[in-house]
């Protein structure tokens, strides 16, 4: 807190609530992602995203409503689907977002998954041969040094059966300066695919558009799984300019989560109706490059389900009614 009073100016009761909120849940930032705030704006994304807010103290939701605890075979793996799984390689992230469906596993100090875990979860991979995908997320798992990552991306593609491995990363917005060309350059040898998360076009500036630049340049596959969040981008023109940027700079808008009902994030909640009329207005307004799937993480270890507007289709004993985003009428028997 006295770090940020040199560059921001607080309120005494600004200053008491982070504090407070900060001693019981961690709170990180890099200079960089903070130097984008605009503390004249209460609504500033930015500053929504990363600095704790006093509605964290709010009874609200579960430490881990989709019992990733119960879905741990062995090692730091996480399986919730028959052909593929994650490895949790980390705890650390380069900021701790406030809506962090992790929050649970931050604990007070950054520390790396051990080798020996990583082995047991290999292990478990190469003893199952339905897992076809790898995630390797944490945290952040482009905090992991270069040659930690090395060691899991050669591992994971010695095993035969594996055909895809991802990153779970949000460096590209928090901490762009990691992406360079030796990082690029590994990713490519091994054929690992990036998922990041951009919630917001402001989010997406040069130093941003750079890290995408030279990923995208060296071959690196790059998808974004933005969270609907309140007062952040729950609005339709929001995730229309933040997509549309997204395609622009060669960045595939893959998700969009509806936020989970994890503890102390009540004020990030969205209701699912803001979600499908986000969802309609893609559909009429932007091209299919940038609209996303909208899912809702199912809890208890269920799954993903899609979720679509369906006031455009129809259907009785005389077959299909389709409606047109121009409201024109299409029968199909």
């Amino acid at each position: 807190m006295d770090e940020i009073s040199k560059y921001a100016e607080l309120t005494d009761e600004e200053y008491k609530n982070i504090k407070n909120v900060s001693a019981k849940y961690r709170f990180a930032i890099t200079p960089y992602y903070f130097s984008l705030i605009d503390f004249d704006n209460p609504l500033c994304p930015i500053k929504l995203q990363s600095i704790p807010n006093i509605n964290e103290f709010e009874e609200f939701g579960q430490l881990d409503p989709m019992k990733e605890e119960q879905t741990n075979p062995s090692g730091k793996i996480t399986r919730r689907y028959p052909n593929k799984l994650i490895i949790n390689v980390t705890n650390a992230c380069p900021m701790y977002c406030r809506h962090c469906q992790r929050r649970r596993l931050i604990g007070n100090v950054d520390e790396h998954t051990s080798k020996k875990d990583i082995d047991e979860s290999i292990d478990f991979i190469k003893n199952n041969p339905t897992i076809r995908e790898v995630l390797v997320t944490g945290g952040d798992a482009l905090l992991l040094p270069n040659n930690k990552l090395e060691y899991i991306f050669n591992e994971l593609s010695n095993i035969d059966h594996v055909e895809v491995i991802r990153i779970g990363t949000r460096t590209l917005a928090t901490l762009p300066f990691r992406i360079d060309d030796e990082l690029a350059s590994l990713l490519r040898k091994y054929k690992v695919q990036v998922s990041t998360q951009f919630n917001h076009a402001c989010e997406i500036t040069p130093e941003a558009v750079n890290a995408i630049d030279i990923l995208v340049d060296h071959g690196v596959l790059v998808r974004n799984q933005m969270v609907l969040l309140h007062n952040i981008n729950d609005d339709k023109h929001c995730i229309q300019k933040t997509n549309e940027e997204l395609q622009k700079y060669r960045v595939i808008p893959y998700y969009i989560f509806h936020p989970k009902d994890i503890k102390c994030t009540k004020h990030f909640q969205v209701d699912i109706s803001k979600g499908l009329e986000i969802m309609k207005h893609l559909e009429e307004r932007t091209s299919g490059m940038c609209k996303p799937t909208y899912v809702y993480n199912s809890p208890l270890s269920l799954g993903k389900v899609p979720l679509v507007p369906i006031e455009n289709i129809e259907y009785d004993e005389n077959g299909y009614k389709f409606t047109t985003w121009e409201n024109k009428e299409i029968k199909k028997c």
